[in-house]
């Protein structure tokens, strides 16, 4: 019996190697973007926006490379489903969703980048502080231990004296230590001749404290977060949440088109896990977010499912209920 030809047609060939239909492809990746900047004007247009918020905003969970990926995979599908989505008829008391608010988006993500990097140039500022604040403060602590026996033996029978003291020993932290040297050294001022008869290097210990007081109020200032940090953080965090006020507008028109469709996994909001705030620490290779990289299949299909990766979280809270950041 003669075997049946397994030959393949050409035809059939090329059909088997034509693209899937557009309908049936997920977003594009972000690496097929060209570099985007954001213009001066419209982020001064975008950080009037972001103020406008005023404390109704999201606490960022950290992971930028990553929430990067996810907004810009959001708004790429939006872009191509665009056709539908800006027919969403939503209620009278919300704009119609339009093409330039789809764009808008990408605008959103690059004030994000700025933002945390600001907030981290910003912090790193202040880390550099508390690590140069830590030696002298060291020292200090040492001289005040010594000056603090000095003195629990001479008021031994002051009780205002004792009271003093007790106040000294009662705070606790940097800013206390910097007052507690500050009172030290006006006791001893009042007590000098007695305490350079000390046979005990108090003397020297009150001289070195001298030094060091200025020196210590001055870093204690420099390792605080200032108000403009503070501004930075506060900029960032209402950036982030232009950014989730974006992505639910378009997911919403998008469950309006395709709930229950695969392409609904290209909406779907991102894990985090709970509790979850940025402590500025937690910076990925931004190398992730360029290369366009994506979540694995399965945080993925568990974000799009309802579900969520990290902990069963999203973050799609309402503004203004994230914890505070440490």
């Amino acid at each position: 019996m003669a075997k049946a030809s397994t030959t393949t047609s050409p035809r059939t060939n090329k059909a088997s190697k034509k693209p899937a239909p557009r309908e049936t492809q997920g977003a594009p990746r972000s690496s097929t973007r060209a570099a985007y900047t954001l213009s001066a004007a419209r982020e001064a247009e975008l950080l009037r926006e972001a103020e406008s918020l005023a404390d109704n905003t999201v606490v960022f969970p950290g992971k930028l490379a990553r929430r990067v990926v996810w907004a810009s995979r959001i708004q790429l599908a939006a872009e191509r489903d665009a056709a539908d989505l800006v027919r969403t008829p939503f209620p009278e008391d919300e704009p119609p969703l339009t093409r330039e608010e789809i764009r808008a988006l990408r605008d959103k993500i690059e004030l994000l980048r700025a933002t945390q990097s600001r907030w981290q140039a910003a912090q790193q500022r202040q880390e550099r502080a508390a690590a140069t604040f830590a030696k002298p403060a060291a020292e200090a602590a040492l001289h005040r231990q010594t000056l603090l026996r000095f003195f629990d033996l001479r008021f031994k029978k002051s009780p205002e004296g004792q009271k003093r003291l007790m106040a000294i020993r009662a705070g606790s932290g940097d800013a206390d230590l910097v007052q507690d040297v500050s009172d030290l050294l006006l006791l001893c001022s009042e007590h000098a001749e007695a305490l350079h008869k000390a046979p005990r290097g108090e003397a020297d210990a009150a001289d070195r404290l001298r030094e060091l007081s200025p020196l210590l109020a001055r870093m204690l200032a420099d390792k605080t977060l200032s108000p403009e940090a503070q501004r930075s953080r506060k900029l960032r965090d209402a950036a982030y949440t232009l950014v989730v006020l974006a992505e639910r507008r378009l997911r919403a028109a998008a469950e309006y088109w395709y709930a229950g469709t695969d392409k609904m996994k290209d909406y779907a909001p991102f894990p985090v896990s709970r509790g979850a705030a940025s402590t500025g620490d937690e910076e990925e290779d931004e190398a992730f977010a360029e290369d366009g990289a994506q979540e694995s299949d399965a945080s993925e299909e568990g974000a799009a499912d309802g579900g969520a990766t990290e902990g069963g979280a999203t973050e799609d809270g309402e503004p203004g209920e994230g914890e505070e950041e440490r």
